[in-house]
């Protein structure tokens, strides 16, 4: 009797899983992808703790009013960054630049990665959003470089810009206000 109980358990179990899929195929599919996609990742060869970052950017497609305060703002900016862990498989370096964006990385080698993020809110007095794509490459533990492109969009506007950017590892822990 136990064992009769036991065969029907399991084959109403494989009988579910089975209706799952075939109900599902499209969100088991894109599950199977992002594990694949997970597992080809391998997370950014870089030290955790404070980095500082050094950005420059140049934009095109920029109205005359944004165009002329562009051109008075410094040409580079300079922040903080604190790698965490989690950080060296995504944009390790997104953290204190202000940025909203959910970046997903792309590929990564460990020294290589491209990443992506969309929809990023540049800010309910701008009303534009952004979309960067941008490469990131680890010269070694303690300096990386990347570059970025970024399209902003919104109030019937597109404009674009390029992003270069240097990082120096400056130590192992960040102060306690940016943890």
């Amino acid at each position: 009797m136990r064992r009769t109980m036991l065969v029907v358990a399991v084959c109403l179990s494989a009988t579910l899983l089975l209706a799952q899929e075939k109900t599902m195929p499209q969100r088991n599919a894109e599950q199977k992808r992002t594990a694949v996609k997970m597992a080809n990742l391998t997370p950014l060869k870089v030290n955790t703790g404070l980095w500082q970052m050094t950005q420059s950017v140049t934009w095109t497609g920029l109205p005359p009013q944004m165009d002329a305060m562009m051109k008075q703002a410094a040409p580079t900016h300079t922040y903080k960054s604190c790698v965490k862990p989690r950080n060296l498989s995504s944009n390790p370096w997104a953290e204190g630049s202000h940025d909203t964006c959910k970046w997903t990385a792309l590929n990564s080698t460990g020294t290589d990665m491209e990443v992506q993020a969309t929809g990023c809110d540049m800010g309910k007095d701008y009303g534009m959003t952004a979309d960067i794509h941008g490469k990131i490459h680890v010269v070694d533990s303690e300096d990386g470089t990347g570059s970025m492109d970024i399209t902003l969009t919104g109030n019937g506007q597109t404009m674009h810009g390029h992003a270069t950017y240097t990082g120096k590892w400056v130590a192992a822990s960040c102060p306690a206000d940016m943890n």
